[in-house]
């Protein structure tokens, strides 16, 4: 009997030193896949963050989940006001039916996603009320499994460029 107890201690004790490696193992691997998302995470924020052209992504209902800090400067509103807003706070005010009943045709699930991914150009409002025009692309915003949860916009400032049209033409 006590070479039985000293057999299954001792096994017992190379099946927890086992199961310890394993999950020594296991941490050591989670870790690494936690610091490469983590980088590829702040690798993404930094190239968004760095972009000139301003990105807007809203959900189904048209509401504004993300923008980044290219779309903050060019409408001058913070991206909490953004978030915020149920209105968004660039349209201008006379154009807000209008806006919102091409809204409401975009956040059309069956619209044509080809047709949804050329651009228009429309008018957006700063802070200071100024008014200038901007080109906009969206896209389907798609989640990882292919279920589409809104739309994702590239927005292009263009008044620069249609300053040196007029100039042009004059």
């Amino acid at each position: 009997i006590p070479n039985l107890t000293v057999a299954l201690v001792l096994g017992l004790s190379l099946a927890l030193s086992a199961v310890v490696a394993l999950l020594v193992r296991d941490v050591r691997r989670r870790a690494r896949a936690e610091a490469a998302l983590a980088e590829a995470l702040a690798f993404r924020k930094a190239m968004e963050d760095s972009l000139v052209t301003g990105v807007r992504a809203r959900d189904r209902s048209g509401r504004i989940v993300h923008v980044n800090p290219a779309f903050c400067a060019m409408v001058g509103h913070s991206a909490d006001e953004l978030l915020a807003a149920v209105v968004p706070p660039y349209w201008p005010p006379e154009q807000v039916p209008t806006y919102q009943e091409r809204q409401a045709e975009r956040l059309n699930p069956s619209a044509d996603a080809q047709t949804s991914r050329e651009g228009y150009e429309t008018v957006f409002m700063r802070k200071t009320g100024e008014r200038f025009p901007v080109m906009v692309y969206e896209a389907p915003l798609l989640d990882s499994v292919g279920k589409h949860t809104g739309w994702m916009s590239t927005v292009v400032d263009v008044s620069a460029q249609r300053r040196m049209e007029d100039l042009a033409r004059q």
